[in-house]
């Protein structure tokens, strides 16, 4: 059975990804500049989001948290995570990902506020971290309006490289 993931801001809607998403997301990972901090900048095959990452960002469906498709006036936008943590399973891993027409504008930070309160208020979490390539001033921007503060480096397990991780305590 799958558990409810809804959350709503001022201008995000957020529900749980899902089958009809494929094509948002392959669309999103095909701009350079969104991909450029997550590898360099190259698409994401259609094939890998079929064969593994789709089923992987839904994987979540019996928890009440997850991967969430967020819309701002029923546009997609990107998306927003929150899953164990790859630097610690028993801490909430705070992602996002948004269109480069949706940078700029405070969206990152209303979805993670969003997401960061959720994990206090309602699954009454003590602790939420997220990470990012050192060089990405963008997202450590957002991380520190979220609370976070810098929690050191390790080397990501999917990634391959070292990322600055950054939390926040209840």
């Amino acid at each position: 059975m799958t558990v409810p993931f809804v959350l709503d801001t001022a201008r995000l809607h957020l529900r749980r990804i899902d089958d009809g998403h494929l094509d948002d997301l392959v669309a999103l990972d095909s701009d350079p500049a969104v991909m450029r901090f997550i590898n360099g900048g190259s698409p994401t095959p259609r094939s890998l989001y079929e064969d593994t990452l789709l089923e992987r960002m839904k994987a979540f469906g019996d928890q009440p948290f997850g991967y969430a498709a967020a819309y701002e006036e029923h546009r997609f936008v990107g998306w927003f995570h929150l899953r164990p943590s790859v630097a610690d399973a028993s801490v909430l891993e705070l992602g996002y990902r948004l269109r480069r027409d949706a940078w700029g504008r405070g969206l990152a930070t209303e979805g993670s506020r969003a997401l960061v309160d959720y994990a206090f208020g309602e699954l009454d979490r003590t602790c939420v971290d997220a990470c990012t390539m050192p060089e990405n001033a963008a997202s450590i921007g957002v991380m520190k309006k979220c609370g976070m503060h810098y929690a050191g480096t390790f080397v990501h397990p999917r990634a391959g490289f070292e990322v600055v991780r950054y939390l926040v305590e209840r």
